[in-house]
């Protein structure tokens, strides 16, 4: 009778397995991260001349935040910072890209618009509020939503410098079939 001989399958230790998950999991966030970047690419390749020219137009040296507003008009709003430690916020607006400047301080305070659109309409949940423009006048533009089945969402626009009310824009409501 001939002895056979069993080949010993190796075993995972808990240390090999904890390797296996390291390695895989690292292996996952660099492709998360790939993808984020290829994704996010275009978006920041269209920021950076933006910045470039908001820095040179107000002399920034720090910018903290991009926006793009698209109303009647295309606007970039770059908020930063100047030589003098001064908050300031740079739109340029259209095609042309004209400029203009604010410092925060000559500005009424974000928070000040959200009280007063809270103040005006009690029961409106503000989703946004960002600096942009609306027929050529520098503005705060809000946009919320009020009421429940259906949910109503407007915008309501504030002059950017003093904070008096412009106008409102109501969004068609959806209804129930």
């Amino acid at each position: 009778m001939r002895a056979t001989t069993r080949k010993r399958q190796p075993v995972m230790s808990p240390k090999r397995w904890l390797a296996v998950f390291l390695v895989a999991l690292v292996a996952v966030i660099a492709v998360v991260i790939m993808y984020y970047n290829t994704i996010q690419q275009p978006f920041w390749n269209s920021e950076n001349p933006i910045r470039k020219e908001a820095k040179e137009a107000a002399g920034l040296t720090e910018v903290s935040s991009i926006t793009k507003q698209v109303w009647d008009t295309t606007s970039w709003i770059v908020k930063g910072e100047n030589d003098a430690k001064e908050e300031v916020y740079v739109w340029l607006i259209g095609p042309d890209k004209t400029v203009q400047t604010v410092k925060a301080s000559e500005a009424t305070d974000k928070d000040a618009i959200k009280q007063a659109v809270l103040q005006k309409k009690p029961d409106a949940a503000v989703k946004r509020i960002q600096p942009g423009t609306l027929n050529g006048q520098l503005v705060w533009e809000v946009f919320y939503s009020q009421g429940k089945n259906p949910e109503k969402y407007s915008y309501d626009f504030y002059d950017f410098r003093s904070g008096a009310y412009v106008t409102e824009y109501h969004l068609p409501a959806k209804t129930a079939s």
